[in-house]
């Protein structure tokens, strides 16, 4: 059958608009960014991938397509995201203890995130609700937090530590941002144990210590 000019040029102008539509929808179902890892293999035991493509190792701080799903296969292993662009709400996913977790980014989206609260201040004027404290916003690796009364706990996205406790990141290389009152974030390279304090108040801890200013 043939079509006349006009009608092929409406059904070009249908499928442009399907076209846009598709991209909207896929932009309006979000990306993932990761904003905390754990896993105690190197195998890339936590990965995603697009549909009909190869599963990819994630790391942390890789955006994942809204169109992707998430593997996690190993028990203990853990995985932390944030909606791109959408800091206040957290995401995790962890091993199953056997077989393993498969999850569509659409429906990751679609639970009931963990809410974090980060400092909002500035040199000038410091968060108060946030004095003598650090934030996480990032890490890599298994990090743990011990408070003044010795207790232990994960150190995860967004998780607040008190100036009185101490920090051991374990393993090489893994690593732990940390925001201060004035938005102000230090990066620190493990293995190392360390005083909160220490970094509240800018002591050398390391070599590999950075505070970006």
């Amino acid at each position: 059958m043939h079509l006349r000019p006009s009608a092929k040029g409406l059904l070009a102008a249908l499928a442009l608009f399907a076209m846009a539509g598709a991209l909207t929808a896929d932009a309006k179902g979000g990306t993932l960014t990761c904003v905390g890892l754990y896993s105690e293999t190197d195998a890339g035991y936590v990965s995603y991938r697009l549909p009909a493509k190869a599963w990819v190792v994630v790391k942390v701080g890789d955006v994942i397509p809204a169109a992707a799903e998430v593997r996690v296969n190993v028990d203990r292993d853990w995985v932390e995201f944030i909606r791109t662009g959408a800091p206040a709400a957290v995401y995790e996913i962890d091993g199953p203890e056997s077989g393993e977790t498969i999850k569509k980014v659409a429906d990751i989206l679609k639970e009931k995130p963990r809410a974090v609260v980060f400092p909002k201040g500035s040199a000038k004027a410091p968060d108060a609700k946030f004095k003598d404290k650090l934030v996480v916003v990032q890490y890599l690796g298994r990090q743990i937090y011990f408070n003044a009364d010795g207790d232990s706990s994960d150190i995860r996205y967004g998780s607040t530590l008190d100036a009185k406790g101490t920090v051991s990141i374990i393993g090489i290389n893994n690593t732990l941002k940390l925001m201060n009152a004035n938005e102000a974030v230090t990066t620190i390279i493990g293995p190392l144990k360390f005083g909160v304090e220490k970094v509240l108040t800018n002591q050398s801890l390391y070599k590999f210590l950075n505070v970006q200013k």
